[in-house]
């Protein structure tokens, strides 16, 4: 099931990306991530409550100079000022995808992860999934049990 966000939530994600949320009419939020230093921008678009095939949820759309990334059904978040980070992500019963966008412009994308990888020893995982099991093992906690 999508998560249904509120103001509060985008406010999270502002103060955590350190970028203004500018939200339409039409149920949709967007965020400019900028750093001027390394020269990059990214946009977080979230457009909440869109019909996706026969379903409704969120939309989770970050626009690049190098392309579009989009997630499908977000089922929740997370937000770090302290990591300076927000995690997107949507499970399924066995999975877990999530986009990583840092307040430096910075994305990262996950798919299809096994929720089992979540709760290994990263010292028994190899160094290419290592990263990514440490990632979206923040976001345990808010995994839900799908039946």
């Amino acid at each position: 099931m999508s998560y249904l966000f509120t103001k509060d939530d985008f406010e999270k994600i502002s103060q955590a990306l350190d970028a203004k949320a500018t939200i339409s009419s039409d149920e949709t939020v967007r965020f400019v991530v900028e750093d001027q230093k390394k020269r990059r921008n990214i946009e977080l678009e979230v457009i909440t409550d869109i019909e996706i095939d026969d379903k409704r949820g969120n939309l989770i759309s970050i626009y690049t100079p190098l392309g579009l990334i989009q997630l499908h059904g977000c089922t929740n978040y997370i937000a770090s000022g302290e990591l300076g980070e927000v995690i997107l992500f949507a499970e399924t019963k066995d999975t877990v995808s999530g986009i990583v966008i840092s307040k430096d412009a910075g994305v990262t994308s996950y798919t299809n992860v096994q929720k089992s990888l979540l709760s290994k020893d990263p010292f028994k995982l190899r160094g290419e999934i290592l990263g990514c099991a440490i990632q979206l093992s923040l976001t345990e906690h808010k995994l839900e049990e799908m039946k």
